[in-house]
């Protein structure tokens, strides 16, 4: 970085193996030399020096570094420190062997900048699920995997693994694409189906995905995805009741249905709400009720009327679905009052006993009927 301090390293190598000396002690027929032997050739390194170029270098010259034979090298460091500007720097080295040869090598330093990153390509995954879906329900999840990077990426693998037993693929579990350009993007869907027994919660799904870089090497990333599964509730009436068992038209009596929630998670404000001829309550509100689970919602009423009376029954409640409402039809049954009872008898017997006076004065046996 910019001001930064840094090192350069240098390996020296003498990369000569041998050489071929040739003596001069006579001369054969044909004009070639009478002997030849290889000698290796060392090199004698003077000074080892790094030109700033634009950099500051903190540390001395290598002074009389010594000699490097055929396939010999030596390490020589030189501590520098990073202009205030970003940009690449040149330094060079200045090898001095004896006899006066020398070398000239330039150095790149990168000062804060991306000139020298390889260029690859990046893939990113959104996600278009659902808001929520209840055990027992299926959904489809949208996937898109779009290349964000700077070169192409090829020989795109996805697998899809669930986590969760409960929550399966409906469709395949692995896709293929068999390229993706910088900016380009993919998208495929997946179908999924829960039961009652799928937790509640975000659940996770894999995706383990495997690409190709441009140079070849293969890159992995894995990306989990979840899906919102929340209950819903589900009200009835499961019995209705009376106390006492027939109500008699002028009495009080109470009415107790039993509610139950027959669905996947609780529902709350359960409110019941009673629509008949009878006086008295009108409204019973209940709570929440756990699944698979009941309560009793319990009016007060006056009997006005005797037979099968019909009601209307209102529930209301909420869940993670949100509010819901139903409604259900009833019957209850009334016995005559006693008064009524009464006045029938009275009629009846009255009916009694005067067709056994009329029998008696009229029609009796053995009486003379008038002509």
């Amino acid at each position: 970085m910019p001001g930064d301090m840094g090192t350069v390293t240098l390996t020296i190598s003498n990369t000569a193996q041998a050489a071929s000396e040739k003596e001069n002690t006579g001369i054969v027929p044909g004009g070639t030399f009478a002997n030849t032997k290889s000698t290796d050739i060392n090199v004698f390194i003077e000074n080892v020096h790094l030109e700033e170029n634009g950099i500051e270098v903190l540390t001395d010259d290598v002074e009389r570094l010594g000699e490097l034979g055929p396939g010999q090298s030596v390490t020589v460091m030189f501590v520098i420190r990073a202009p205030e500007r970003s940009g690449i720097y040149l330094p060079e080295v200045w090898i001095d062997v004896k006899d006066g040869t020398s070398t000239r090598y330039p150095v790149k330093v990168n000062v804060n900048t991306d000139i020298s990153t390889q260029k690859k390509p990046s893939l990113s995954i959104t996600q278009n699920l659902p808001d929520r879906v209840a055990p027992g329900e299926t959904c489809a999840a949208t996937i898109t995997v779009k290349n964000t990077g700077l070169a192409r990426a090829s020989d795109i693998s996805m697998g899809v693994n669930s986590s969760t037993k409960s929550l399966v693929l409906t469709t395949t579990g692995r896709y293929y694409i068999e390229h993706l350009n910088p900016g380009e993007e993919s998208s495929m869907t997946l179908h999924l189906a829960t039961d009652r027994n799928t937790p509640l919660g975000i659940d996770p799904v894999n995706l383990l995905i495997t690409y190709r870089n441009p140079d070849g090497t293969t890159e992995r990333q894995t990306e989990i995805i979840g899906i919102p599964v929340k209950g819903r509730g589900d009200i009835a009436v499961s019995s209705v009741t009376t106390d006492p068992v027939r109500p008699v038209p002028g009495s009080p009596f109470t009415l107790i249905l039993r509610i139950e929630n027959t669905g996947t998670d609780r529902a709350t404000s359960v409110r019941a709400t009673l629509d008949s001829p009878f006086t008295g309550t009108r409204d019973s509100f209940i709570g929440s009720i756990d699944k698979d689970s009941d309560a009793p919602a319990i009016f007060y009423l006056q009997a006005t009327k005797d037979g099968t009376v019909p009601a209307n029954l209102t529930i209301s409640y909420n869940d993670d679905f949100g509010s819901h409402t139903i409604s259900e039809r009833t019957t209850i049954v009334t016995s005559p009052s006693s008064s009524t009872t009464t006045i029938v008898l009275a009629v009846l017997l009255i009916g009694i006993i005067a067709g056994a006076g009329y029998w008696y004065l009229r029609i009796r046996p053995g009486k003379g009927h008038a002509e």
